[in-house]
């Protein structure tokens, strides 16, 4: 959004100053005046009249009393001009000027603006040259001045300038100038004006700084003479109208009730305000807000690239996010191509998001960094400057998906803290996700803690779903709000056969965690329970025999009847006929039998399997094919007494069949969008694309197992092998914990593609992973930091609440290439590289459509990693020495 600089009247500054630094200072008394400023005081755009009488008024400056840090503070007055001087231990000499008289307003800006303030008129201007920006507070003024401010300008406490000419006065708009103001509604009849003064540019700074600002290092205010000369080279100018502290503005669009308001259009034709705003049925909560659009010559506004900022108050529920955005259902004729209104679609939702009012005021959406309160005219409350306390963004048509609005904040569902949330309202309706661990009691099993709980809001036409959903040892854990009500569904698994389900009502200060310690569970028939048969039928009938026993539902009585019925002849027939199939197996001296033992392959009770043992036919990869497994599950071939491997290696794979619990190349070709582009529709290829890259990724290999949670889950087996050890944890589940009963599943089912993790560069220096700093890879990437030269050289990411993880590469202590802090609510989408045996060069873009570099050089191949839809960009690892050798980009959700 714009700031307050003065380009135009620096560069002005900036010559000037060079021009005369030759010039004598005045006799001794009088205060030293850079000449450059007298000068500048006969260049104003102002009556003749009044420009006759300035140098009388110089050399009738007379010392005041001052303070605030100022030694020498001069005043004057002849007739309606008053002359004031100011400076400071520091840089700064500063002009001001008051006409009590009204002008036609100057020519500030480029003539397609002008036009836009047609007759505007000023009343009592005041102009400011200065050296430094500065706030000038009421209270350290003489008295004449104070006088004016209470008089002319409501009577604030400070007048605040930019180093340069700036103008300020009451204003009277011209007719092009209401309209605009008045089709927002906004009264314009009741304004103060703050402007740059645009004066004529030298010859040699039209054509580029360099000459000016090279003159000003030899100046004794060189710092700001030298920025000065530097911004030249992209000009800007603005006027700003200001209206009076606690004035209520009634916007309509959209509807909206501002005060400490300022309306500003620049010299690129870009018009908007800012100030505190409450939208109705909001809780009447105050939100700094400023907007943006671009501005037509006739006073038009397009609405097509408009822009809001709002930064909400620490305390903010989503009922109050869902009255923000029903307010900017606007009936603008201009936006109802987008669904009526600021937001894409918001009219065909408005209605869902009213009936979920009750259950969204029990989620709070807290601004991480909430601003201070804002007050126009007072220096102790200023606007706030900081990108990180506007939490909501809203963009416009042009935008990917627009018009549509990205909310952050800290999220706290009925009472838990849920970190980070980042939502979304636009098209689909509104979407936002949390995700934290969560302790929770789930009945028998006491407390425990429920790694990555989501919570979710999903509010569109047809759904209206708030709630929270995750997984423990294969248990899947929901809550979910509707109104006041809340329903707990916990149902059974064969490694927990028991099931909680309730429905209670619950207030705003209700804990989630409270309602879990009420609940009991009771036990589930577990022959009921999909997929519970042979050894862990018999697990699950054990614990509710023995350590659920406690539990209403199903019975211990029952589960010891039944298991007396599993201990039958039929079983132990069965598991009698498998052993003689295995030795049987195990004997053979077949082509098939050879590649199974060469494949590192086993027999369950003969010895353990290993994956990343030689493999010279990926299908018999230890992890591809479990003979044991192919025996419980292709029956129909062992009731035909085939060769179970042979059947695998010469029909099986090609019939589609799945031949270990841990890899099926049907669902690993379908779940991984890479692997699709790499492939096709090639089942052979997505197998070797498991067995070369895709174990060692923590990749998921099929819909009942998933190696990255088997290790989150299991803290002693990440303890004993590391949380990235991917193949020795997927040994473990084979050789151990399938047997044992462990889960070993995923933290909740593949709901479409994903983008698997993709390295780019080579293989040279020493593996390195974030891990440890990512939150167990929840954590999105809210910062970087680059070195770069010919290639990528050293990188360095910060993560949510976590904080900067290590630098990798080349740490020494040259200046960065790149160091950004992302917004709030802002995320990394997209990358886009080059590379070979190295990382030539990388690029980000965000879920705000802005890029950042690429940085480096324009060696290698070009390449573009995009994140799974609705994830961003998260936890990094690679290989690094002396420069970044490789980078593994990955995705916030599962793998």
């Amino acid at each position: 959004m714009l700031q307050p600089i003065v380009f135009f009247a620096r560069a002005a500054l900036v010559t000037l100053c060079a021009l005369t630094l030759h010039l004598p200072l005045h006799a001794q008394g009088m205060p030293q005046i850079t000449p450059s400023l007298k000068k500048m005081l006969l260049g104003l755009p102002i009556a003749q009249e009044a420009k006759a009488a300035i140098p009388a008024l110089v050399s009738a400056l007379e010392k005041t009393p001052c303070g605030g840090g100022l030694i020498g503070c001069y005043k004057t007055r002849s007739g309606n001009l008053q002359l004031y001087f100011f400076s400071s231990t520091g840089a700064q000499q500063t002009f001001l000027l008051v006409l009590d008289q009204s002008m036609a307003m100057p020519a500030l800006l480029n003539p397609k603006v002008q036009k836009v303030l047609g007759d505007t008129s000023l009343q009592t201007p005041i102009i400011s040259i200065s050296t430094t920006d500065y706030v000038l507070a009421a209270a350290k003024m003489p008295a004449e001045l104070q006088a004016v401010l209470r008089d002319h300008y409501f009577n604030v406490g400070s007048l605040e300038f930019a180093s340069g000419v700036q103008l300020a006065a009451r204003a009277s708009l011209g007719p092009v100038m209401q309209l605009v103001m008045a089709s927002m509604g906004a009264k314009v009849d009741n304004l103060t004006l703050r402007a740059a003064v645009v004066m004529p540019l030298p010859t040699d700074l039209a054509s580029g700084a360099g000459t000016g600002a090279g003159l000003a290092e030899a100046m004794h205010h060189s710092q700001t003479m030298a920025k000065a000369g530097a911004d030249a080279m992209s000009p800007q100018a603005f006027v700003e109208f200001q209206f009076a502290p606690d004035t209520l503005l009634a916007l309509t669009v959209p509807p909206a009730l501002l005060t400490d308001a300022t309306f500003f259009i620049d010299n690129s034709l870009t018009f908007g305000y800012k100030g505190n705003a409450t939208f109705p049925a909001a809780s009447g909560k105050k939100v700094i807000i400023q907007f943006q659009t671009p501005l037509s010559p006739a006073g038009a506004m397009d609405l097509l690239d408009f822009q809001f900022r709002m930064a909400t108050p620490a305390q903010f529920t989503m009922a109050d996010t869902s009255a923000l955005l029903q307010a900017l259902a606007s009936p603008d004729p201009r936006l109802a191509k987008y669904g009526g209104g600021f937001i894409r679609n918001i009219q065909a939702y408005k209605q869902a998001l009213a009936s979920v009012t009750t259950a969204l005021s029990m989620v709070q959406l807290r601004n991480p960094n909430p601003p201070s309160d804002y007050r126009f005219g007072d220096p102790s409350k200023p606007f706030p400057t900081d990108d990180k306390v506007f939490n909501f963004i809203l963009l416009g048509p042009l935008a990917t998906g627009g018009p549509l609005i990205h909310a952050a904040g800290d999220a706290v569902f009925m009472g838990q803290p849920m970190g980070a949330f980042s939502g979304t309202a636009g098209g689909s309706g509104l979407q936002g996700f949390a995700m934290a661990d969560l302790g929770l009691k789930l009945g028998p099993l006491g407390k425990v803690t429920i790694e990555k709980m989501t919570a979710s809001v999903d509010i569109s036409k047809n759904t209206q779903s708030i709630g929270l959903k995750g997984n423990f040892a294969g248990q899947v854990v929901q809550a979910t709000l509707n109104g006041s009500t809340l329903a707990i569904n916990v149902p059974a698994n064969c490694v927990n056969p028991f099931e909680i389900k309730a429905s209670v009502t619950v207030q705003a200060s209700t804990n989630i965690a409270d309602v879990f310690d009420a609940q009991g569970g009771a036990n589930a028939d577990p022959s009921s329970i999909t997929g519970c048969v042979g050894e862990q039928l018999q697990a699950a009938l054990n614990k509710i025999a023995g350590d659920y026993k406690n539990l209403s539902g199903y019975t211990a009585a029952a589960a010891t009847a039944q298991l007396k019925q599993i201990n039958s002849a039929a079983a132990k027939a069965y598991n009698d006929a498998k052993d003689q199939a295995r030795n049987s197996a195990q004997a053979a001296t077949n082509a098939a039998m050879s590649s199974f033992n060469a494949a590192g392959n086993a027999f369950k009770k003969l010895g353990p399997k290993h994956h990343n043992h030689a493999h010279p036919d990926p299908k018999f990869a230890a992890s591809v094919f479990d003979w044991d497994y192919y025996y419980d599950n292709a029956q129909d071939v062992v009731r035909a007494r085939l060769d179970l491997a042979t059947h695998w290696r010469d029909n099986g794979f090609a019939e589609k069949r799945q031949g270990s619990s841990v890899f099926n190349a049907q669902y690993y070709l379908a779940r991984y969008t890479d692997v699709q582009k790499n492939c096709g529709s090639d089942l052979q290829c997505a197998l070797q694309h498991w067995v070369d890259f895709g174990a060692y990724q923590g990749r998921q290999g099929s819909a009942g197992f998933s190696v990255t949670n088997y290790l989150a889950i299991h803290a002693d087996l990440q303890s004993r092998l590391g949380k990235e050890n991917y193949i020795d944890a997927i040994d473990d589940w084979m050789n151990r914990g399938e047997d044992a009963g462990l889960y070993g599943g995923p933290a909740s089912p593949s709901t479409g593609p994903v983008s698997g993790p993709t390295p780019a560069g080579g293989g040279g220096g020493s593996p390195w992973s974030d891990i440890d700093h990512c939150a167990n890879r929840t954590q999105t990437i809210t910062g970087f930091r680059i070195r770069a030269g010919s290639r990528v050289d050293m990188v360095q990411f910060a993560y949510g609440n976590q904080g900067w993880a290590p630098a990798h590469g080349d740490t020494g202590s040259g200046p960065y290439t790149a160091a950004v802090t992302l917004a709030s609510g802002e995320y990394i989408v997209q990358v886009n590289y080059r590379s070979g045996s190295a990382v030539d060069s990388v690029g980000f873009t965000t879920n705000l459509g802005k890029t950042y570099g690429p940085y480096g050089g324009t060696g290698g191949a070009p390449n573009t990693y995009k994140v799974t839809p609705g994830e961003a960009l998260g936890c990094m690892g690679g290989r690094s020495g002396s420069s970044i050798d490789q980078l593994t980009f990955s995705s916030t959700g599962l793998r």
